[in-house]
This record gives structure tokens, sequence and C-alpha cells, in this order.
């Protein structure tokens, strides 16, 4: 009897251990942004946002405030709203504006002819703006300009200090605010690159005894060949090396004082990505400790009520290191149509999806004008949604099925060649990778990982661990990039494409190859319209669409290959062609938008994860 006792009181201690073992997860960090206008109007805000489900609040520092004065910091104007807020319940997310953002009084005014960056800078320093390829300035300081620098570091250093002593424990960490809008890229007003200032070109010739290329057309997919730019991979290159530098070196300047670095990240994988440089956030992730990624749900040209672009940008920046991110959903454009009710379940939405992500570990909201009380925001029930959120386990446990990895490749470079890319009213490139992920990442049998190519470059573990990757609509791509693919099949991985993979280099000069010899292709002939085609003895109708672009591409297979789909009348040729841990598709089944939309879905999912389970085992 004893023995059974002590046995029981271990199990008892056994389960007592687990139970201590495994705490509940943290509540997510839910931000809003506050401007002092916002307390103005009302001093009880801070405990209504409390109340509401924010635990913290997002306030920009300017460095015009704190510095009007060489040398000299002020930091007073900012404690009586910062206490409010800290005393009101809620910690601090703070932004360190230096990147010339137009200037507003504590009313929510513009004062003429101000910005964020002290006016004795703009003085002593005129030529330290950057400027469009027009040759006019901006309000944006060159960020690699060594005076700014000179005077940014001991700002930086001074105002971090401050803060973190006067709330210790209070401030998640301090935002590096490069320019204007505050996320790491260039800033843009209209379609004129930046920058073109005499230093930048001094540099840039230095470099590559050239000029820096004139960007003012688009390229579009749909009007067949993109005008080719020699220059244009060596000028993505430079300008993101330019941003990957300056940002270092403030983060470390930040890190100095025992405080985490935070850089805010604008949508990427869009039509604008060349003239922001976007692609930089492939090279960030050592510098960086918190990254917000963020969308306005707007994608250059209009509203876009589309609940999956966090969750797929959330899970790229897990894919490209960063260990901890949050998501940004910012309602201006909607609030400037006066349509923000419409928007506030797609952010519910978008915001539960992103959390169920081991890596994110919250969110920011933004871009309205009412934010608590009976606003709109009110609607967000964000008490319910994080009740809700529960972090998953490991993707394979014991005694369960090893779920098919999948890597869907995001190239910056076939972004930044097709800028301004609005076929058929929009983003090719952008909806054939996003739809891959939503359908894919939906299928429970499957783990889903949006790449990048800095993951192939580097030869990450992650590509490794990867048993099939898609190349949704990667229509432009560098060499290297298809020789990093090709040996990660020889090496025993499945390959995807859905229609013309690198069919143009890094530049947009034609290569006439979609890597025919990994997917065995002879020859593509081109039809303008749909076609009927007969799969495993059914037959399956493609219509014309204008989310397709174009009608769709037969292929030829080589000896060895199989044709999958065929046509009707021409039996050797048609639209899926699959050989050795390799397939095909001579068009987009992920965006076909008419009623055979889920016969065509679920064969996309069907023939990826035929290919994608022949893998050999993973070696460790």
């Amino acid at each position: 009897m004893k023995k059974i006792l002590r046995i029981a009181a271990v199990l008892v201690s056994l389960v007592a251990l687990a139970s201590q073992a495994a705490p509940p997860p943290p509540a997510p960090v839910s931000s809003i942004i506050v401007m002092p206008w916002d307390l103005n109007q009302n001093q009880n805000l801070p405990r209504e946002l409390k109340a509401q489900g924010f635990s913290h609040a997002t306030v920009y520092l300017n460095w015009s405030d704190i510095e009007s004065r060489k040398g000299q910091y002020e930091f007073a104007q900012y404690h009586r709203h910062l206490d409010a807020i800290v005393n009101g319940g809620l910690s601090l997310l703070l932004v360190i504006d230096m990147g010339g953002r137009p200037y507003k009084d504590e009313t929510g005014q513009l004062v003429p002819n101000m910005s964020t960056v002290p006016q004795w800078i703009t003085t002593a320093h005129p030529d330290m703006a950057m400027r469009n390829f027009s040759g006019d300035p901006s309000w944006q300081p060159d960020f690699t300009d060594a005076s700014i620098r000179k005077y940014a570091d001991p700002f930086i250093a001074q105002t971090v200090d401050h803060f973190s002593k006067r709330y210790p424990g209070k401030v998640l960490g301090y935002a590096i605010g490069l320019q204007e809008e505050h996320e790491i890229k260039y800033g843009q007003m209209g379609y004129q690159w930046r920058d073109y200032k005499e230093s930048t070109q001094d540099a840039f010739a230095k470099k590559y005894n050239a000029k820096q290329p004139i960007i003012n057309y688009n390229n579009h997919i749909a009007a067949g060949v993109p005008k080719a730019e020699p220059l244009l991979h060596a000028h993505k290159e430079f300008r993101e090396t330019r941003l990957q530098e300056a940002t270092c070196a403030y983060a470390n300047v930040i890190r100095s004082k025992g405080a985490e670095a935070i850089g805010y990240f604008a949508e990427t994988f869009t039509s604008h990505d060349a003239i922001y440089a976007t692609g930089v956030v492939e090279k960030l992730a050592p510098c960086i400790d918190i990254a917000v990624i963020d969308f306005n749900f707007y994608d250059g040209y209009g509203l876009v009520a589309d609940p999956d672009v966090l969750p797929t940008l959330a899970n790229y920046m897990g894919s490209l290191g960063y260990k901890k991110v949050m998501v940004g959903a910012y309602g201006e454009r909607w609030e400037a149509a006066k349509k923000t009710p419409e928007l506030i379940p797609v952010i519910q939405q978008a915001v539960a999806q992103s959390l169920a992500q081991p890596h994110v570990m919250g969110y920011e909201i933004g871009g309205f004008h009412h934010q608590a009380g009976g606003g709109p925001l009110a609607g967000l029930q964000l008490n319910k949604l994080h009740a809700r959120i529960a972090k998953p386990g490991p993707a394979v446990t014991a005694g369960t099925e090893r779920r098919v990895r999948i890597g869907i490749l995001g190239s910056t470079t076939n972004f930044h060649v097709w800028h301004g890319e609005k076929s058929a009213g929009r983003n090719t490139h952008r909806d054939a990778l996003f739809a891959s992920y939503k359908i894919l990442s939906s299928e429970p049998g499957m783990q889903v990982h949006v790449i990048g190519e800095k993951n192939l470059l580097a030869d990450d573990p992650i590509i490794g661990q990867l048993d099939a990757i898609l190349v949704p609509h990667q229509v432009a791509m560098p060499q290297g990039i298809k020789t990093k693919l090709t040996a990660y099949w020889k090496n025993g991985g499945a390959l995807i494409q859905d229609m013309r993979l690198g069919e143009f280099d890094e530049n947009g000069k034609p290569t006439f190859d979609w890597m025919h010899e990994v997917f065995g292709i002879a020859n593509v002939e081109w039809k303008k319209n749909g076609g009927i085609f007969l799969i495993d003895g059914k037959v399956y109708r493609l219509k014309p669409s204008k989310h397709l672009y174009a009608g769709y591409a037969s292929i030829t297979p080589r000896t060895g290959y199989q044709v999958l789909a065929t046509e009707l009348l021409q039996r050797e040729q048609g639209i899926l062609v699959k050989g050795e841990r390799t397939l095909a598709f001579g068009f987009m089944p992920q965006l076909v938008a008419d009623s055979t939309q889920d016969a065509w879905k679920k064969l996309f999912v069907r023939e990826i994860a035929k290919v994608a389970t022949k893998r050999p085992a993973l070696q460790n």
C-alpha cells in the first residue's frame, strides 16, 4: 500500500512539474499610435485604450523637438503625455523620428517650412537633403550623409538613455525613423525615385563607373518584354546596401544603451518595391530586434480588403530570421474614404491569423481618428481576440505524420524589374505569390514558408528542411538564384513553377529559358484564348480571364517528362508537365476566378502534394 501511495505521489508531482513547465503563452503586444492631439482631446484616452485591450501606445519623438538647438537636449515637452500614458496602464513603443516628416504642432496642424529634422541642421547643411531624379530636394535627409550621422548618433543615444531611465521596464523598444514614413526604405512622393543628389551620384559612379539609371516608366508583364536596364540590379544592391549600413549603425547605438532596436518594414512584393528598396528587409535580421511588417490595406492604386496579406508577410519575416515580429494594420486610406467600419473585420481576421504564428509577438494599429469609446476600433473586441490566441506547438510531434514542407519563393528581384506592374488592373506576380500561400497554408497536411532570395543565396538551413519549393510567377530572376534552385533539386528537393520562371534576368533582359533542362521543357507555344484539357480522364476547361492576363502556355515536354494535362487536339503537349521531382504549370491555377476555380485549385494542391512527397529522408 505504501508503495502505491509513493507512486501516486510521484505522479502527482510530475503532473505539477509539467504544468509549471508549460505556462500559458504571454499576451500579445497590442499597440496603437497615439498623437499629442489625441491626448489633448481626451485626457482619459490611455485608460480607455487599456480597457479596450491595448497594452502599448506608439509615440513619435521628433528630433526637432528634442534638439532644437545644437547639442542641447530637451525632453520635458514629452513628459506630460508619456506620463499620462504610463499612468493610464500602457507601456510604450517609441519611434525616433529623424526622417524629415512634415512637422505638426500639438493640435495636429502642419507648421509651414518645418520638418522633424532640426532647422539648424538644414541651415548648416543644405545639401544633406535627398533629391529625386529631376533634382528636386525633399524633406528627407540623406541617412548616409556624414553630417547627419555625426549628429544623429548622439541624439539617439541621449534619447534612449533618458526615456529608458524615466520609464524603466515600460519601453518595448525604439524604432529607427530613417525617412518620413518611418519604414526602412526610401521615402517617395510621386513616381520620382530618390536619391540622385551629387554625392550619391558620385558614390555610384565610383563603384560602377556610370550614372544611376533613371526609372520613370512602368514595366507590365502583359505588355511583353520589359525595358531592360543594364544597371538595374546594381542600382538595387547599391540602394539596399546604403539602407542596411545606416540602419545597422543606428541600431547599434540603441543596443549600446541596453534597449531593443525596432524596424518598420513596408509591405514588400508590390509594384513599388523598386522605388522604395524594400528588399532590404532580407538583409537586416541581424540588426533588428523587433521587426514590424505593415500594410495599410491599399496597393498604391486602390483599397484592398485582404486579410491574408499580413499573415503572409509575417510568415516571410520568420523565414528571413526575424525572431520577434509584429504586424502593423493601418487605416488612413480607409478613413479618408469614410469606409473604416468595412475595414474593422478585415483587420480582426488579419491580426488573428498573424498571431497564430509562433514568432509573431504582437501588432500595432494606426491611422484612425476615433480610437476609443464608441469609435470604430471598439468593434475589434481585442480582449476576446487575445483570449482565443493559442500559439501552435511544434510542427512535428511523436505519433503524428510529418506535414509536407513547402517553400514559396518571393524574389525581390522580380518585383524590382516589374516596377509599377498593373497588368489586368493588379500586380499579377504579387497575386500569384499571395494566393499560393493562402491556398497551400490552409491545407492541414502542409507546412508553408515564404522564403526569399536571401535564404537561397546564404544556403539557409531552412532550405534543407523543405520537401519542395514553388516559384509562383517570378518572371525575372538572377542566374545565381536559378543555380541555387537547380542545386536544391539535384540534392533531392522538388521544384514547382506556375508559368514563366526566370524568363528575364535581373535587369529585364530576356533569357528565353524557364529552367528548361530541369523542368523538361522542349518548347513553349503561347495560346491567347482558353482551352479544354484532359486530366486523368476528366475534362477541364480553362476560360480567358483578366486575372490571368494571358491565355496559357502550351508546353511540349522533353523525353522522360510526362504531360498530365493534355490538349484535346494536340495530345503531345499541354499545360501541366511532370518530371522526377519537377512540376511545371503553363498557367496560374491559383488565380482562376470563374466557376471552374475550385477544380483548378484542387488540382494545384493535389499535384504539388504528389511531387513534394517524393523527397528522400531529410539529413540532419
